[in-house]
């Protein structure tokens, strides 16, 4: 099982980084496992790196799209892909600074429903594995 953090990082680092995201994975890192005393300087770095996202208009599109899947389902904020032929299970969260997806599969579903998103960018922490989506469908 994968778990990906995905942020939106604002578009001047993102031309920063674009060739070279290892700093930016390794900042963002460093924030995951911030010190509960330097909480209030992580949170301000972290504030000028990334762009907030639109829940409430991503979960609606989100839910149009799949509401006829039978493999589909949605509580609140959370969406749940489980597509037995695929051999796939993903669940995508949703929240103001970062989406998480949780998948079996290496490009779960979801991911082509991101592609309307600039300058996305995926961590994997616990696998030590990042990238920008637009690298995935060259």
């Amino acid at each position: 099982m994968r778990q990906f953090y995905i942020f939106k990082i604002k578009k001047e680092f993102a031309t920063l980084t674009q060739k070279n995201p290892y700093h930016l994975f390794r900042t963002l890192e460093q924030l995951y496992y911030v010190e509960e005393s330097d909480i209030s300087l992580g949170m301000d770095l972290f504030e000028r790196l990334i762009e907030r996202f639109n829940p409430r208009q991503l979960d609606i599109e989100i839910f149009k799209k799949y509401k006829e899947n039978y493999f589909y389902s949605k509580y609140r904020n959370i969406h749940h892909l489980y597509d037995k032929y695929r051999n796939e299970e993903t669940t995508l969260r949703v929240n103001r600074t970062y989406l998480e997806i949780e998948s079996t599969v290496p490009r779960p579903t979801f991911l082509k429903d991101l592609e309307c998103e600039k300058n996305l960018f995926f961590c994997d922490f616990v696998n030590k594995d990042f990238f920008w989506l637009e690298k995935i469908y060259i």
